[in-house]
């Protein structure tokens, strides 16, 4: 996972470009990354649409992430209930099944865990979706904000978030990835 080239379409590769070239973000892989972040946080999820219009972002540039992308994933993941996979399957899709197959792999890998693998890429995908719209409909809404203001803005809330967590109580865990607004 998260080798080779990817290609984004649709309106989320617009936005996408729209977030790196008014310098929002320096790179797509940087888009996807906080896109990923985004859309657990505020449980939003979107489809990928069709059009014309693509971003692709480069084997390099996952090759220079893939410990970030995949602790992302791992994330993401563990912390989604909207699939029926109990905390033993959401496990094992982090941390013990494999995407691809291979003929040397031991113990084998099974049609079905590349399927759940399969399906849970895609639902990683729908979070980044989401996220980037979340991501473009702040930034394209404050069009006039300046660098000063966008960094006040994403100190206050990153402050707030670490605000949230260590005011946790032990039973608060559901709570940890909610947004508090």
């Amino acid at each position: 996972m998260f080798e080779g080239d990817y290609t984004i379409y649709g309106k989320h590769a617009t936005y996408m470009k729209y977030l790196k070239e008014t310098k929002v973000f320096s790179r797509y892989i940087d888009v996807y990354m906080a896109g990923a972040v985004l859309g657990a946080l505020y449980e939003k999820r979107a489809k990928q649409t069709d059009s014309s219009d693509r971003a692709r972002i480069y084997a390099d540039a996952f090759d220079t992430e893939h410990v970030r992308c995949n602790e992302i994933f791992k994330t993401v993941i563990l912390s989604d209930t909207s699939k029926p996979w109990s905390a033993e399957e959401r496990a094992n899709i982090c941390f013990r099944y494999r995407d691809r197959m291979d003929e040397m792999a031991v113990p084998p890998v099974t049609q079905e865990e590349l399927d759940i693998m399969k399906e849970a890429k895609k639902l990683f995908d729908e979070y980044v979706f989401g996220g980037i719209e979340l991501l473009y409909d702040c930034f394209s809404g404050n069009a006039a904000m300046n660098a000063d203001e966008i960094v006040d803005c994403a100190y206050k809330t990153l402050f707030d978030q670490h605000d949230l967590i260590e005011n946790l109580q032990e039973d608060d865990d559901a709570k940890l990835l909610q947004p508090e607004y």
